[in-house]
Formats: structure tokens, sequence, C-alpha cells
């Protein structure tokens, strides 16, 4: 099916187009995380973004209806894990539309440093305080200043691209794909 012929297909539905559209675009995989009835709770997002450098500023995208984003909004902060390519079963469990999202057990219990609460084998974490809210259809944006950033060396990330994870390989660059790459 050519660009054109999917365009008319879908037509009459923009929220479907808008769907296949975005399905295209390869995004990592976070749990954003907080604490929900003093509980380690997490969803999983893939609209996540660094925002600026200095200072250190992310934003995330939450349904404003979900119990992840009242809890944000009331207390202030968030953390967001970047999952590894071994982690589906957590990034399944976050996805989960309308089942409870507690993670006691996945958080890193050795974690004394995080205020969120930070997953056990994620590539990284941050924890940020809200720092601005953004309301727009049915999801809040929330912009986060990160106080705190921890990151794990190894691993490659986990990607969700096509309706489904993905992974690739975590390789050092050579000449040779450097090459490729750069073509």
């Amino acid at each position: 099916m050519t660009l054109r012929s999917a365009a008319a297909t879908n037509a009459a539905d923009p929220t479907a187009s808008f769907a296949d559209a975005m399905s295209t675009l390869a995004s990592g995989v976070t749990l954003v995380t907080c604490r929900l009835d003093g509980r380690p709770w997490g969803m999983t997002v893939t609209a996540f973004a660094s925002v600026s450098a200095h200072p250190p500023t992310v934003l995330v995208s939450l349904r404003s209806d979900s119990p992840g984003a009242r809890a944000i909004a009331v207390t202030g902060a968030f953390g967001v894990s970047i999952l590894s390519r071994d982690q589906t079963e957590i990034a399944e469990y976050g996805a989960a539309p309308g089942a409870p999202k507690f993670l006691e057990a996945l958080v890193e219990p050795r974690d004394r440093v995080s205020v969120s609460p930070a997953i056990a084998g994620a590539l990284a974490h941050l924890d940020c305080d809200v720092v601005r809210t953004l309301e727009e259809a049915d999801h809040t944006v929330f912009f986060g200043r990160v106080r705190a950033a921890h990151r794990r060396w190894g691993g490659a990330p986990l990607i969700y691209h096509a309706r489904g994870y993905r992974s690739f390989l975590a390789s050092k660059p050579t000449e040779r794909n450097l090459r490729w790459v750069l073509s």
C-alpha cells in the first residue's frame, strides 16, 4: 500500500491514520514511576523526551485521568526508568490497561538515593521534580527538573516500534559500521 492509498483508506478516521503514522516512530521504552498511597507505582510510557541539559529537564505525557498522573500532580515528583531490552515483561506490566501497577517486586531494593521508585536492572533512572504542567486534549505533559540521574553501564535499550517491543544489540562504533551510519 502506498502512502497515498493508506491516507485515502484512513481519511474517514483521522485517529486511526494518526495511530498508524505514529507506529512508524521507534521510541525508547520507559517506566514513569511515582508513589501512590505510599506505594511504588509505574506506567509504561514512550512519550518521554529530554527538554534541556542546562538545567537538566525532561518531559513525560500521561493520560490526565490515570492514577499515575493524579499522583504526580499531587506529589510534584516522578521518576523515569529507561528499560533495557530484557525488560519486556516489565513494560507489558506497566502498559496493561486498567490494571493496578504497583511495583514492589520490581524496584531496586538497595537504592537509597532515588526519591522516586527505581526499576531494578533498568539502564538508567532519573529523579524529577515537576516544574510545569501543560494540559492538552486528554493528556497532561509534566516537565520535570532532574534532581538526580543514575546510569547502569552495559546493556541495550528496549524499543517500541510498529506496535511491538524490539531491541538491537549494543556495540561500540567501529570504522566499518560508523561509515555505514554516516553515509
